[in-house]
């Protein structure tokens, strides 16, 4: 004996919902969700949460060695001092001057002081690069955004994790199978 059978089928975002008073069947629910609308790329363009100092000071050659060092392909650059004595600054300023003097290369800035951060800034970078299934809240968005980092198409990118002073933040030590290493997400 064939038990009677339901399909129903749930279109678009809207609130949905089925009521069953006795069944004696089988009730499958099917939802399709819309796939996510293809947005048109951004051009590239210069992404730092600070202003260009005005009053800044430049320090000799350091910004050229940092230029020349940055330009090299899969180049990576540490600049590293005591608190207090600029690093940030120079960032900032060799940012500026990148997006001045080369407009077609994005300048990514990610905070990396901690984990959270460093999520929340890769989250931002996937929203102002429009990469495609950032929104899907299941979205691993450090992988997200190296595997945009890495597609040629894309071009050229200049990307400062700033304030990575712990070391354990991108690749931790304590051994624990919960924390990734999250410095297999910068590309090289």
């Amino acid at each position: 004996m064939a038990f009677p059978s339901t399909n129903i089928t749930f279109l678009g975002h809207g609130n949905q919902g089925a009521q069953v008073g006795h069944n004696s069947g089988t009730i499958a629910n099917h939802f399709h969700v819309p796939a996510e609308r293809p947005e048109t790329p951004p051009q590239p363009a210069c992404f730092v949460p600070f202003r260009r100092d005005p009053d800044f000071v430049d320090r000799g050659t350091l910004l050229d060695q940092i230029r020349q060092r940055c330009a090299a392909p899969a180049s990576r650059v540490a600049l590293v001092g005591l608190g207090g004595v600029g690093k940030s600054q120079l960032a900032i300023e060799h940012c500026y001057r990148t997006a001045d003097q080369s407009p077609d290369t994005w300048v990514l800035w990610a905070h990396a002081s901690n984990t959270a951060r460093l999520e929340q800034s890769f989250r931002e970078i996937a929203d102002q690069v429009k990469v495609r299934g950032r929104k899907d809240p299941q979205a691993d968005v450090f992988k997200l955004v190296r595997d945009w980092l890495r597609d040629a198409k894309n071009g050229r990118w200049l990307l400062v994790l700033d304030n990575a002073d712990d070391a354990a933040v991108l690749s931790p030590t304590d051994g624990g199978a919960l924390r990734q290493h999250l410095s297999r997400y910068i590309p090289s």
